[in-house]
């Protein structure tokens, strides 16, 4: 098992609290992971005394947290299958997800999911497979996908997923050519009340929704977008782009049209910038165009050329 994404040192600074408790919701732990440090066999260190909640800390002092060991959910079964790391370290596991995968079993579907997967890399690392999605993109959409290894990593990553120290870029297809060539969509999106599973615009009860597009290229019917999410609604971009006129290529639900060209909706989570919550790095994670993608960007160049 893999000890090191459990132990936390800290070392108190002038700004830091004064009381361990204090100085931990400081430092973003939640009331759970709190409770689970005091009654589920965390430990805190301070200079290599073991400490309680309610121990005065002072400038200097080095203070380690040992976090509890989590136990995996047996609702997400391992199961083995190719897993395309583009980053990993103690905290944090970024994959590049192929198309026609879900990120999560759903109810009442069963069947492998990138969930199940990583969940079986973990093992054979030898690693604590509890599984924490922080990003998931739907079956059909391709690109990055951020998991954290421990329940602190996971609400770090929270807690930043919607500002600018989290920053998610997409590309897309889209039937015909977008003006103007770049701009904001800021259109609430809600629940389609015809069908559970669809999204659409709702000024009403819509929750407020935000994507910011660019045109990479442009061909005779169709673009190519880069795509930035500046809110996380279910269908997102799909729903945005349908709503001014350019609807996906290849994405039947929003689009009302089955392409022959791609048998998914033409879209793929590239890149994420990414301020590291524990090292403060900033992570530049890319993923390349899938292979459908880059047959779908040379089928529309050979229409507008020929």
């Amino acid at each position: 098992m893999n000890k090191s994404n459990r132990i936390l040192k800290f070392t108190i600074g002038d700004n830091d609290k004064k009381n361990v408790r204090k100085f931990l919701v400081q430092h973003k732990f939640s009331s759970s992971q709190l409770h689970n440090l005091k009654n589920k066999g965390g430990l805190i260190f301070v200079n290599h005394k073991q400490r309680h909640f309610d121990f005065r800390l002072k400038n200097g002092d080095e203070i380690l947290i040992i976090l509890n060991s989590e136990e995996p959910s047996d609702l997400i079964a391992p199961m083995s299958g190719p897993v395309d790391v583009i980053y990993e370290d103690s905290y944090i596991l970024v994959v590049n997800k192929p198309p026609g995968i879900a990120s999560l079993p759903a109810k009442a579907r069963s069947g492998k999911t990138m969930a199940n997967v990583v969940k079986g890399y973990l093992i054979a690392k030898k690693e604590n497979p509890t599984i924490h999605l922080v990003t998931r993109l739907d079956r059909n959409t391709s690109g990055l996908m951020v998991f954290a290894k421990t329940s602190y990593a996971h609400s770090l990553l929270d807690q930043i997923l919607h500002s600018e120290d989290f920053q998610k870029f997409y590309l897309a297809m889209t039937y015909g050519q977008v003006k103007p060539e770049s701009g904001l969509i800021d259109l609430p999106i809600g629940i389609d009340p015809d069908a559970f599973y669809m999204r659409n615009i709702d000024y009403q009860k819509g929750k407020p929704s935000r994507t910011i597009y660019e045109t990479v290229e442009k061909f005779s019917d169709a673009s190519l977008l880069k795509l930035k999410l500046l809110t996380g609604r279910t269908h997102q971009i799909r729903v945005h782009l349908t709503a001014i006129g350019h609807p996906i290529i290849g994405d039947d639900m929003y689009s009302g049209k089955v392409d022959k060209r791609i048998d998914r909706q033409a879209l793929h989570c590239y890149r994420l910038n990414i301020v590291h919550p524990v090292t403060k790095k900033l992570l530049k994670l890319r993923a390349p165009l899938p292979k459908d993608m880059v047959m779908l960007k040379s089928v529309l160049r050979g229409e507008k050329n020929g």
